[in-house]
Protein backbone atom coordinates (compact mmCIF):
# COMPACT_ATOMS: atom_id res chain seq x y z
CA UNK A 1 0.00 0.00 0.00
CA UNK A 2 2.95 2.05 0.94
CA UNK A 3 5.56 2.85 -1.43
CA UNK A 4 9.17 2.06 0.06
CA UNK A 5 12.41 4.38 0.31
CA UNK A 6 13.71 2.90 -2.30
CA UNK A 7 11.01 3.42 -4.80
CA UNK A 8 10.54 7.26 -3.54
CA UNK A 9 14.26 7.76 -4.41
CA UNK A 10 13.63 6.51 -7.53
CA UNK A 11 11.18 9.14 -8.48
CA UNK A 12 12.08 11.55 -11.37
CA UNK A 13 11.57 14.74 -9.45
CA UNK A 14 14.40 13.04 -6.80
CA UNK A 15 16.48 10.84 -9.11
CA UNK A 16 17.41 14.70 -11.12
CA UNK A 17 19.08 15.44 -7.69
CA UNK A 18 21.36 12.57 -7.86
CA UNK A 19 21.03 11.07 -4.56
CA UNK A 20 23.47 9.50 -3.09
CA UNK A 21 22.93 6.44 -0.29
CA UNK A 22 25.14 6.99 2.30
CA UNK A 23 24.27 4.86 5.18
CA UNK A 24 21.81 1.91 5.63
CA UNK A 25 21.27 0.96 2.34
CA UNK A 26 19.53 -2.26 3.21
CA UNK A 27 16.76 -0.65 4.73
CA UNK A 28 15.89 0.79 1.30
CA UNK A 29 12.72 -1.39 1.63
CA UNK A 30 11.16 0.16 4.09
CA UNK A 31 7.89 1.52 3.74
CA UNK A 32 7.59 5.41 3.29
CA UNK A 33 4.32 6.16 4.64
CA UNK A 34 4.49 10.22 4.69
CA UNK A 35 6.79 12.74 3.86
CA UNK A 36 7.98 15.44 6.24
CA UNK A 37 10.05 18.59 5.90
CA UNK A 38 11.70 18.92 9.91
CA UNK A 39 14.81 21.39 10.47
CA UNK A 40 14.31 20.26 14.33
CA UNK A 41 17.38 18.51 16.18
CA UNK A 42 14.84 17.18 18.53
CA UNK A 43 11.84 15.84 16.04
CA UNK A 44 10.08 14.13 19.24
CA UNK A 45 6.64 14.93 19.05
CA UNK A 46 5.92 15.96 15.48
CA UNK A 47 6.33 12.31 14.28
CA UNK A 48 3.78 9.56 14.52
CA UNK A 49 6.02 6.69 12.48
CA UNK A 50 7.20 5.49 9.17
CA UNK A 51 8.13 9.17 7.94
CA UNK A 52 10.66 10.22 5.72
CA UNK A 53 12.42 13.28 6.64
CA UNK A 54 13.44 16.01 3.83
CA UNK A 55 15.89 18.39 5.22
CA UNK A 56 18.39 21.59 3.28
CA UNK A 57 20.54 20.53 6.29
CA UNK A 58 20.29 23.38 9.24
CA UNK A 59 20.02 21.30 12.00
CA UNK A 60 23.34 19.39 10.97
CA UNK A 61 25.01 22.39 10.59
CA UNK A 62 24.83 23.38 13.45
CA UNK A 63 27.88 23.14 15.47
CA UNK A 64 26.09 22.64 18.56
CA UNK A 65 24.58 19.46 17.25
CA UNK A 66 25.53 15.81 18.74
CA UNK A 67 25.16 14.46 15.41
CA UNK A 68 25.05 10.36 17.15
CA UNK A 69 21.81 12.13 18.97
CA UNK A 70 20.08 13.37 16.36
CA UNK A 71 20.36 10.19 14.15
CA UNK A 72 19.17 8.39 17.51
CA UNK A 73 16.04 11.39 17.90
CA UNK A 74 15.01 10.33 14.56
CA UNK A 75 15.13 6.84 14.64
CA UNK A 76 12.79 6.73 18.21
CA UNK A 77 10.75 9.11 16.39
CA UNK A 78 9.98 6.30 13.77
CA UNK A 79 11.64 8.30 11.41
CA UNK A 80 12.39 5.84 8.39
CA UNK A 81 14.97 7.78 6.81
CA UNK A 82 16.84 11.24 6.02
CA UNK A 83 17.50 12.98 2.98
CA UNK A 84 19.70 16.10 2.91
CA UNK A 85 19.67 18.52 0.17
CA UNK A 86 22.89 19.61 -0.12
CA UNK A 87 24.01 23.89 -0.82
CA UNK A 88 22.98 27.16 0.88
CA UNK A 89 23.60 25.43 4.10
CA UNK A 90 25.70 22.10 4.21
CA UNK A 91 27.77 21.72 1.43
CA UNK A 92 28.89 18.03 2.82
CA UNK A 93 27.36 15.56 5.43
CA UNK A 94 29.60 15.76 8.85
CA UNK A 95 31.39 12.85 9.09
CA UNK A 96 29.71 11.76 12.63
CA UNK A 97 26.44 12.21 11.38
CA UNK A 98 27.46 9.68 8.24
CA UNK A 99 28.95 7.38 10.94
CA UNK A 100 26.00 7.56 13.52
CA UNK A 101 23.65 6.99 11.00
CA UNK A 102 25.81 3.68 9.83
CA UNK A 103 26.27 2.69 13.20
CA UNK A 104 22.08 2.89 13.80
CA UNK A 105 21.79 1.75 10.50
CA UNK A 106 20.20 4.37 9.42
CA UNK A 107 18.83 5.51 5.78
CA UNK A 108 20.45 8.68 5.28
CA UNK A 109 20.53 10.00 1.83
CA UNK A 110 22.16 12.93 0.11
CA UNK A 111 21.16 15.44 -2.91
CA UNK A 112 24.03 16.81 -4.84
CA UNK A 113 21.45 19.56 -6.46
CA UNK A 114 18.80 21.54 -5.29
CA UNK A 115 15.06 19.57 -5.41
CA UNK A 116 11.28 21.74 -4.70
CA UNK A 117 10.55 19.60 -1.15
CA UNK A 118 6.89 20.66 -2.17
CA UNK A 119 7.13 18.95 -5.06
CA UNK A 120 8.53 15.76 -3.50
CA UNK A 121 5.48 15.78 -1.02
CA UNK A 122 2.97 16.27 -3.04
CA UNK A 123 4.22 13.55 -5.80
CA UNK A 124 4.93 10.89 -2.53
CA UNK A 125 1.05 11.76 -0.43
CA UNK A 126 -0.57 11.68 -3.83
CA UNK A 127 0.40 7.95 -4.01
CA UNK A 128 -0.15 7.10 -0.91
CA UNK A 129 -4.22 8.89 -0.44
CA UNK A 130 -4.33 6.38 -3.68
CA UNK A 131 -2.99 3.70 -2.73
CA UNK A 132 -5.03 4.08 0.51
CA UNK A 133 -8.44 4.68 -1.61
CA UNK A 134 -7.47 1.46 -3.99
CA UNK A 135 -6.71 -0.27 -0.63
CA UNK A 136 -10.17 0.38 0.58
CA UNK A 137 -11.84 -0.26 -2.54
CA UNK A 138 -10.02 -3.49 -2.45
CA UNK A 139 -11.83 -4.07 1.20
CA UNK A 140 -15.02 -2.84 -0.28
CA UNK A 141 -14.86 -5.57 -2.90
CA UNK A 142 -13.51 -7.85 -1.04
CA UNK A 143 -16.78 -7.33 1.91
CA UNK A 144 -19.08 -7.12 -1.32
CA UNK A 145 -18.38 -10.49 -2.76
CA UNK A 146 -18.30 -12.45 0.36
CA UNK A 147 -21.46 -11.16 1.56
CA UNK A 148 -23.46 -11.88 -1.47
CA UNK A 149 -21.56 -15.42 -1.17
CA UNK A 150 -22.67 -15.78 2.46
CA UNK A 151 -26.56 -15.26 1.87
CA UNK A 152 -26.13 -17.24 -1.18
CA UNK A 153 -25.19 -19.95 1.78
CA UNK A 154 -21.47 -19.91 0.69
CA UNK A 155 -21.45 -22.79 -2.07
CA UNK A 156 -17.86 -23.96 -2.14
CA UNK A 157 -16.61 -23.94 -5.52
CA UNK A 158 -18.00 -20.35 -6.07
CA UNK A 159 -16.05 -18.80 -2.69
CA UNK A 160 -13.07 -20.46 -3.86
CA UNK A 161 -12.82 -19.35 -7.20
CA UNK A 162 -13.36 -16.22 -6.36
CA UNK A 163 -11.06 -16.38 -3.16
CA UNK A 164 -8.58 -17.36 -6.19
CA UNK A 165 -9.58 -14.45 -8.15
CA UNK A 166 -9.43 -11.70 -5.25
CA UNK A 167 -5.91 -13.14 -4.17
CA UNK A 168 -4.17 -14.09 -7.42
CA UNK A 169 -3.44 -17.56 -5.80
CA UNK A 170 -4.25 -20.84 -5.56
CA UNK A 171 -6.74 -21.65 -3.04
CA UNK A 172 -7.53 -25.24 -1.35
CA UNK A 173 -9.62 -26.37 0.97
CA UNK A 174 -8.83 -29.69 3.36
CA UNK A 175 -10.49 -31.04 6.13
CA UNK A 176 -9.15 -32.00 9.32
CA UNK A 177 -7.31 -35.14 7.82
CA UNK A 178 -5.59 -32.60 5.61
CA UNK A 179 -7.47 -34.45 2.44
CA UNK A 180 -7.76 -31.73 -0.40
CA UNK A 181 -11.59 -31.49 -0.61
CA UNK A 182 -11.75 -28.88 -3.30
CA UNK A 183 -9.84 -26.22 -5.39
CA UNK A 184 -9.83 -23.27 -7.37
CA UNK A 185 -7.11 -21.22 -9.05
CA UNK A 186 -5.53 -21.62 -12.70
CA UNK A 187 -2.76 -23.67 -11.41
CA UNK A 188 -1.89 -27.56 -12.47
CA UNK A 189 -3.27 -29.75 -10.23
CA UNK A 190 -0.76 -32.17 -10.61
CA UNK A 191 1.93 -29.52 -9.13
CA UNK A 192 -0.73 -27.45 -6.45
CA UNK A 193 -1.46 -31.26 -4.88
CA UNK A 194 1.67 -33.17 -5.13
CA UNK A 195 2.30 -34.85 -1.96
CA UNK A 196 -0.64 -32.28 -0.48
CA UNK A 197 -1.39 -34.62 2.62
CA UNK A 198 2.35 -35.19 3.54
CA UNK A 199 3.11 -31.40 2.99
CA UNK A 200 -0.35 -30.46 4.78
CA UNK A 201 0.63 -31.93 8.50
CA UNK A 202 3.98 -29.68 8.48
CA UNK A 203 1.81 -26.71 8.59
CA UNK A 204 0.40 -26.53 11.99
CA UNK A 205 -2.98 -24.96 12.67
CA UNK A 206 -3.53 -21.10 13.60
CA UNK A 207 -6.71 -19.97 15.55
CA UNK A 208 -6.62 -17.18 12.92
CA UNK A 209 -4.89 -16.62 8.86
CA UNK A 210 -1.20 -16.43 8.87
CA UNK A 211 1.29 -17.84 7.41
CA UNK A 212 3.73 -20.70 8.56
CA UNK A 213 5.62 -23.96 7.75
CA UNK A 214 8.32 -25.04 5.67
CA UNK A 215 7.22 -23.18 2.46
CA UNK A 216 5.14 -20.04 4.16
CA UNK A 217 1.44 -21.63 3.83
CA UNK A 218 -1.32 -18.92 4.61
CA UNK A 219 -4.19 -21.07 6.14
CA UNK A 220 -7.43 -19.82 7.89
CA UNK A 221 -9.77 -22.01 10.24
CA UNK A 222 -13.04 -22.87 8.63
CA UNK A 223 -15.84 -23.73 11.05
CA UNK A 224 -16.77 -22.21 14.34
CA UNK A 225 -14.53 -22.32 17.32
CA UNK A 226 -15.51 -25.19 19.14
CA UNK A 227 -16.04 -27.34 15.75
CA UNK A 228 -13.04 -26.82 13.21
CA UNK A 229 -14.23 -29.20 10.58
CA UNK A 230 -11.04 -27.64 7.84
CA UNK A 231 -8.85 -24.96 6.67
CA UNK A 232 -8.51 -22.81 3.32
CA UNK A 233 -4.64 -22.99 2.15
CA UNK A 234 -2.80 -20.90 0.16
CA UNK A 235 0.10 -23.38 -0.97
CA UNK A 236 2.29 -20.54 -2.12
CA UNK A 237 4.91 -18.33 0.04
CA UNK A 238 3.27 -14.31 0.09
CA UNK A 239 5.98 -11.95 -0.83
CA UNK A 240 5.33 -8.30 0.89
CA UNK A 241 3.36 -7.19 3.81
CA UNK A 242 1.06 -5.59 2.27
CA UNK A 243 -0.13 -8.31 0.14
CA UNK A 244 0.30 -11.16 2.84
CA UNK A 245 -2.21 -9.23 4.23
CA UNK A 246 -4.44 -8.74 1.73
CA UNK A 247 -4.37 -12.62 1.13
CA UNK A 248 -5.43 -13.01 4.80
CA UNK A 249 -7.95 -10.87 4.85
CA UNK A 250 -9.43 -12.65 1.76
CA UNK A 251 -8.91 -16.25 3.87
CA UNK A 252 -10.67 -14.82 6.41
CA UNK A 253 -13.95 -13.22 4.91
CA UNK A 254 -13.91 -17.12 2.60
CA UNK A 255 -13.48 -19.27 5.75
CA UNK A 256 -16.62 -17.52 7.47
CA UNK A 257 -18.43 -17.60 4.57
CA UNK A 258 -17.84 -21.16 4.47
CA UNK A 259 -18.24 -21.68 7.86
CA UNK A 260 -22.17 -19.64 7.31
CA UNK A 261 -22.85 -21.53 4.52
CA UNK A 262 -22.64 -25.04 6.07
CA UNK A 263 -24.24 -24.16 9.38
CA UNK A 264 -27.48 -22.35 7.25
CA UNK A 265 -27.08 -24.28 3.79
CA UNK A 266 -27.81 -28.06 2.78
CA UNK A 267 -24.73 -30.49 3.79
CA UNK A 268 -26.74 -33.14 3.31
CA UNK A 269 -23.64 -35.11 1.39
CA UNK A 270 -21.02 -33.05 3.04
CA UNK A 271 -17.99 -31.69 1.84
CA UNK A 272 -15.66 -34.96 1.53
CA UNK A 273 -18.48 -36.73 -0.82
CA UNK A 274 -18.97 -33.64 -2.77
CA UNK A 275 -15.06 -33.26 -3.21
CA UNK A 276 -15.59 -36.88 -4.25
CA UNK A 277 -18.16 -36.49 -6.77
CA UNK A 278 -16.83 -33.92 -8.38
CA UNK A 279 -13.67 -35.78 -9.30
CA UNK A 280 -15.75 -38.97 -10.39
CA UNK A 281 -17.69 -36.36 -12.81
CA UNK A 282 -14.50 -35.26 -14.42
CA UNK A 283 -13.31 -38.64 -14.95
CA UNK A 284 -16.83 -39.10 -16.69
CA UNK A 285 -17.45 -36.16 -18.55
CA UNK A 286 -14.16 -34.32 -19.02
CA UNK A 287 -13.17 -34.60 -22.26
CA UNK A 288 -9.14 -34.62 -21.93
CA UNK A 289 -8.12 -36.09 -18.69
CA UNK A 290 -4.72 -35.62 -17.52
CA UNK A 291 -3.17 -38.58 -15.40
CA UNK A 292 -0.76 -36.58 -13.24
CA UNK A 293 -3.33 -34.37 -11.94
CA UNK A 294 -6.01 -36.61 -11.52
CA UNK A 295 -3.34 -38.83 -9.52
CA UNK A 296 -2.38 -35.53 -7.15
CA UNK A 297 -6.38 -35.09 -7.01
CA UNK A 298 -7.11 -38.65 -5.72
CA UNK A 299 -4.04 -38.73 -3.63
CA UNK A 300 -5.34 -35.48 -1.90
CA UNK A 301 -8.65 -37.11 -1.10
CA UNK A 302 -6.96 -40.01 0.02
CA UNK A 303 -7.04 -42.73 -2.40
CA UNK A 304 -3.15 -44.43 -3.09
CA UNK A 305 -1.60 -44.25 -5.95
CA UNK A 306 0.05 -47.02 -7.61
CA UNK A 307 -2.70 -48.95 -6.47
CA UNK A 308 -5.10 -51.16 -8.47
CA UNK A 309 -8.35 -49.58 -9.40
CA UNK A 310 -11.74 -51.25 -9.03
CA UNK A 311 -15.21 -49.11 -10.35
CA UNK A 312 -18.42 -50.23 -9.13
CA UNK A 313 -21.41 -48.65 -9.71
CA UNK A 314 -24.52 -49.68 -7.25
CA UNK A 315 -28.14 -48.56 -8.51
CA UNK A 316 -30.57 -47.63 -5.61
CA UNK A 317 -34.41 -46.23 -6.30
CA UNK A 318 -34.09 -43.19 -8.50
CA UNK A 319 -35.00 -41.03 -5.56
CA UNK A 320 -32.61 -38.36 -4.54
CA UNK A 321 -33.32 -38.44 -1.04
CA UNK A 322 -31.94 -42.07 -0.79
CA UNK A 323 -28.85 -40.90 -2.79
CA UNK A 324 -27.24 -39.91 0.70
CA UNK A 325 -28.08 -43.05 2.42
CA UNK A 326 -26.12 -44.96 -0.63
CA UNK A 327 -23.48 -42.48 -0.55
CA UNK A 328 -22.89 -42.50 3.39
CA UNK A 329 -23.69 -46.57 3.95
CA UNK A 330 -20.77 -47.21 0.47
CA UNK A 331 -18.36 -44.78 2.34
CA UNK A 332 -19.18 -47.11 5.51
CA UNK A 333 -18.61 -50.23 4.14
CA UNK A 334 -15.23 -49.47 2.35
CA UNK A 335 -14.21 -48.53 5.80
CA UNK A 336 -15.57 -51.58 7.57
CA UNK A 337 -13.06 -53.66 5.29
CA UNK A 338 -10.58 -51.17 5.46
CA UNK A 339 -10.62 -50.30 1.87
CA UNK A 340 -9.72 -46.76 0.21
CA UNK A 341 -12.07 -45.69 -1.75
CA UNK A 342 -13.63 -42.44 -3.68
CA UNK A 343 -16.95 -42.58 -3.53
CA UNK A 344 -19.89 -40.17 -5.40
CA UNK A 345 -23.21 -39.76 -7.09
CA UNK A 346 -23.46 -40.63 -10.64
CA UNK A 347 -26.90 -39.70 -11.50
CA UNK A 348 -30.18 -40.09 -9.24
CA UNK A 349 -30.26 -43.40 -8.17
CA UNK A 350 -26.63 -43.96 -9.41
CA UNK A 351 -23.49 -44.53 -6.68
CA UNK A 352 -20.15 -44.50 -8.13
CA UNK A 353 -17.25 -45.86 -6.77
CA UNK A 354 -13.73 -46.36 -7.13
CA UNK A 355 -11.80 -48.75 -4.47
CA UNK A 356 -7.92 -48.46 -4.08
CA UNK A 357 -6.33 -51.90 -3.74
CA UNK A 358 -2.93 -53.63 -3.71
CA UNK A 359 -3.63 -56.10 -6.61
CA UNK A 360 -6.02 -57.66 -8.88
CA UNK A 361 -5.78 -60.71 -6.51
CA UNK A 362 -7.06 -58.22 -3.13
CA UNK A 363 -9.84 -56.82 -5.22
CA UNK A 364 -11.44 -60.02 -6.13
CA UNK A 365 -14.37 -60.14 -4.27
CA UNK A 366 -14.41 -57.16 -2.57
CA UNK A 367 -17.17 -55.48 -4.34
CA UNK A 368 -19.31 -58.56 -3.50
CA UNK A 369 -18.56 -57.56 0.04
CA UNK A 370 -19.54 -53.85 0.30
CA UNK A 371 -22.46 -54.79 -1.72
CA UNK A 372 -23.36 -57.30 1.40
CA UNK A 373 -22.59 -53.78 3.89
CA UNK A 374 -25.48 -51.87 1.95
CA UNK A 375 -28.58 -51.01 3.21
CA UNK A 376 -31.11 -53.75 0.87
CA UNK A 377 -34.34 -51.11 0.84
CA UNK A 378 -32.16 -48.46 -1.08
CA UNK A 379 -30.11 -51.15 -3.25
CA UNK A 380 -31.54 -52.53 -6.57
CA UNK A 381 -28.55 -53.82 -8.36
CA UNK A 382 -24.73 -53.33 -8.87
CA UNK A 383 -22.44 -53.23 -11.45
CA UNK A 384 -18.28 -53.55 -11.47
CA UNK A 385 -15.67 -52.83 -14.34
CA UNK A 386 -12.46 -55.10 -14.73
CA UNK A 387 -9.80 -53.58 -12.64
CA UNK A 388 -7.48 -50.62 -13.85
CA UNK A 389 -3.76 -48.92 -12.53
CA UNK A 390 -4.54 -45.71 -14.70
CA UNK A 391 -6.73 -42.89 -13.45
CA UNK A 392 -7.06 -42.07 -16.70
CA UNK A 393 -8.45 -45.52 -17.70
CA UNK A 394 -11.30 -44.79 -14.83
CA UNK A 395 -13.39 -42.85 -17.34
CA UNK A 396 -14.12 -46.06 -19.20
CA UNK A 397 -14.42 -48.26 -16.16
CA UNK A 398 -17.21 -46.26 -14.66
CA UNK A 399 -18.87 -46.03 -17.83
CA UNK A 400 -18.68 -50.06 -18.14
CA UNK A 401 -19.75 -50.24 -14.18
CA UNK A 402 -22.93 -48.13 -14.93
CA UNK A 403 -23.72 -49.70 -18.31
CA UNK A 404 -23.72 -53.08 -16.81
CA UNK A 405 -26.21 -51.78 -14.36
CA UNK A 406 -28.41 -50.40 -16.44
CA UNK A 407 -28.59 -53.80 -18.57
CA UNK A 408 -29.16 -55.88 -15.44
CA UNK A 409 -31.82 -53.76 -13.96
CA UNK A 410 -33.36 -53.75 -17.16
CA UNK A 411 -33.08 -57.44 -18.51
CA UNK A 412 -34.19 -59.59 -14.70
CA UNK A 413 -35.69 -58.96 -11.65
CA UNK A 414 -33.76 -57.18 -9.39
CA UNK A 415 -30.74 -58.36 -7.55
CA UNK A 416 -29.33 -56.59 -4.72
CA UNK A 417 -27.24 -59.39 -3.52
CA UNK A 418 -25.12 -59.93 -6.35
CA UNK A 419 -22.37 -57.84 -8.33
CA UNK A 420 -23.03 -57.99 -12.38
CA UNK A 421 -19.63 -57.75 -14.92
CA UNK A 422 -19.71 -56.97 -18.41
CA UNK A 423 -19.11 -60.95 -19.01
CA UNK A 424 -22.57 -61.87 -17.04
CA UNK A 425 -24.78 -59.97 -19.85
CA UNK A 426 -24.32 -62.26 -22.71
CA UNK A 427 -26.18 -61.19 -25.61
CA UNK A 428 -28.29 -58.89 -23.55
CA UNK A 429 -25.56 -56.12 -23.58
CA UNK A 430 -25.50 -56.20 -27.13
CA UNK A 431 -29.42 -56.20 -27.61
CA UNK A 432 -29.37 -53.16 -25.17
CA UNK A 433 -26.54 -50.96 -26.85
CA UNK A 434 -29.07 -51.86 -30.02
CA UNK A 435 -32.54 -51.57 -28.32
CA UNK A 436 -33.44 -48.17 -30.62
CA UNK A 437 -31.70 -49.29 -33.52
CA UNK A 438 -34.35 -49.02 -36.42
CA UNK A 439 -32.97 -52.47 -37.89
CA UNK A 440 -33.50 -53.98 -34.53
CA UNK A 441 -36.90 -52.55 -34.39
CA UNK A 442 -37.66 -54.25 -37.60
CA UNK A 443 -36.56 -57.70 -36.98
CA UNK A 444 -38.25 -57.96 -33.81
CA UNK A 445 -41.91 -56.69 -35.66
CA UNK A 446 -40.85 -59.29 -38.21
CA UNK A 447 -40.01 -62.02 -35.78
CA UNK A 448 -43.11 -61.06 -33.58
CA UNK A 449 -45.66 -59.03 -35.26
CA UNK A 450 -48.52 -61.78 -35.46
CA UNK A 451 -48.22 -61.70 -31.64
CA UNK A 452 -48.34 -58.16 -31.48
CA UNK A 453 -51.08 -57.75 -33.43
CA UNK A 454 -53.11 -59.74 -31.29
CA UNK A 455 -55.92 -57.68 -28.48
CA UNK A 456 -54.39 -57.02 -25.18
CA UNK A 457 -55.66 -59.95 -22.97
CA UNK A 458 -54.47 -62.05 -26.12
CA UNK A 459 -51.38 -60.77 -26.69
CA UNK A 460 -50.15 -61.00 -22.91
CA UNK A 461 -51.03 -64.64 -23.00
CA UNK A 462 -49.04 -65.58 -26.29
CA UNK A 463 -46.14 -63.43 -24.92
CA UNK A 464 -45.87 -64.95 -21.60
CA UNK A 465 -46.54 -68.49 -23.05
CA UNK A 466 -43.67 -67.25 -25.58
CA UNK A 467 -41.63 -66.66 -23.14
CA UNK A 468 -42.21 -69.39 -20.91
CA UNK A 469 -41.25 -71.55 -23.34
CA UNK A 470 -38.34 -70.56 -24.62
CA UNK A 471 -37.01 -70.47 -21.10
CA UNK A 472 -37.53 -74.14 -21.25
CA UNK A 473 -36.19 -74.58 -23.65
CA UNK A 474 -38.55 -76.36 -25.64
CA UNK A 475 -38.78 -78.90 -22.86
CA UNK A 476 -42.96 -79.70 -22.37
CA UNK A 477 -42.36 -80.60 -18.68
CA UNK A 478 -40.44 -77.27 -17.64
CA UNK A 479 -42.95 -75.26 -19.67
CA UNK A 480 -46.14 -76.86 -18.41
CA UNK A 481 -44.99 -76.19 -14.75
CA UNK A 482 -43.86 -72.83 -15.28
CA UNK A 483 -47.46 -71.66 -16.70
CA UNK A 484 -49.22 -73.81 -14.37
CA UNK A 485 -50.89 -76.07 -17.00
CA UNK A 486 -51.29 -79.96 -17.45
CA UNK A 487 -49.58 -81.39 -19.73
CA UNK A 488 -52.19 -81.66 -22.37
CA UNK A 489 -53.27 -77.94 -21.60
CA UNK A 490 -50.08 -77.04 -22.17
CA UNK A 491 -49.73 -78.56 -25.36
CA UNK A 492 -53.04 -77.29 -25.91
CA UNK A 493 -51.45 -73.58 -25.35
CA UNK A 494 -48.39 -74.18 -27.50
CA UNK A 495 -50.47 -75.45 -30.71
CA UNK A 496 -52.42 -71.56 -30.09
CA UNK A 497 -49.00 -70.08 -30.04
CA UNK A 498 -47.75 -72.52 -33.21
CA UNK A 499 -50.52 -71.02 -35.16
CA UNK A 500 -50.23 -67.71 -34.45
CA UNK A 501 -46.74 -67.62 -35.25
CA UNK A 502 -46.97 -70.24 -38.53
CA UNK A 503 -43.89 -71.48 -37.71
CA UNK A 504 -42.12 -74.52 -36.45
CA UNK A 505 -41.44 -74.07 -32.65
CA UNK A 506 -39.70 -77.45 -32.28
CA UNK A 507 -37.00 -76.07 -34.43
CA UNK A 508 -33.52 -74.60 -32.37
CA UNK A 509 -32.48 -71.94 -35.05
CA UNK A 510 -36.09 -70.68 -34.87
CA UNK A 511 -36.43 -70.77 -31.05
CA UNK A 512 -33.03 -68.85 -30.91
CA UNK A 513 -34.54 -65.84 -33.75
CA UNK A 514 -38.02 -65.74 -31.09
CA UNK A 515 -35.58 -65.81 -28.06
CA UNK A 516 -33.44 -62.57 -29.74
CA UNK A 517 -36.51 -61.05 -30.78
CA UNK A 518 -38.15 -61.35 -27.11
CA UNK A 519 -35.10 -60.33 -25.42
CA UNK A 520 -35.49 -57.13 -27.48
CA UNK A 521 -38.67 -56.63 -26.82
CA UNK A 522 -38.36 -56.97 -22.94
CA UNK A 523 -35.34 -54.46 -23.33
CA UNK A 524 -36.94 -52.00 -25.30
CA UNK A 525 -40.12 -52.21 -22.81
CA UNK A 526 -37.51 -51.67 -19.77
CA UNK A 527 -36.06 -48.67 -21.88
CA UNK A 528 -39.09 -46.40 -21.76
CA UNK A 529 -38.83 -46.15 -18.09
CA UNK A 530 -34.75 -45.51 -18.26
CA UNK A 531 -33.49 -43.31 -20.56
CA UNK A 532 -36.65 -42.69 -22.91
CA UNK A 533 -36.31 -45.34 -25.98
CA UNK A 534 -38.66 -45.76 -28.13
CA UNK A 535 -41.37 -48.16 -27.01
CA UNK A 536 -41.97 -51.62 -29.04
CA UNK A 537 -45.83 -52.02 -29.08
Amino acid sequence: MYPTLAEVLDLPVLRQAAPRVRAGSAGLDVPVRWVHVSEQRNPAGTLSGGELVLSIGVAVADPGTDQAAYVAALRDAGAVGLVIELGQHIRSLPTGLVQAARAERFPLVELARAVRFVEVTEIVHAQIVNSQYARMQFIQRVHEAFRTLTVESGEVSRVLAEAAALTGFPVVLEDLAHRALSFAGDFPAATLLKDWTARSRQVSAAAEPSATGPEGWTTAPVGPRSRRWGRLVVPRRVVGDDVAEDVAMVLGHAADALTIGRLLGDDSLGLELEAQGELLQDLLHSTRLDEPALRARARALGLPTGSTLTAVVVGGAAADPHDRELLEAAVAAARTLQTPVIVGRLASGRVGLVLGLRSRTAAAGVPERILELLPREFVTTAGAAAPVTAFSDLSAALAEAAFVVDVAAATGPPTPTRVWRSSDLGVRGLLWQLRSDPRLLSYIDAQLGPLLRLDDRMRGQMLDTLSAYLEAGGRMTAFAEMINLSRPAAYARLTRLRDVLECDLEQPRIRLSLHLAMLALQQGRNAMATDGAPRVT
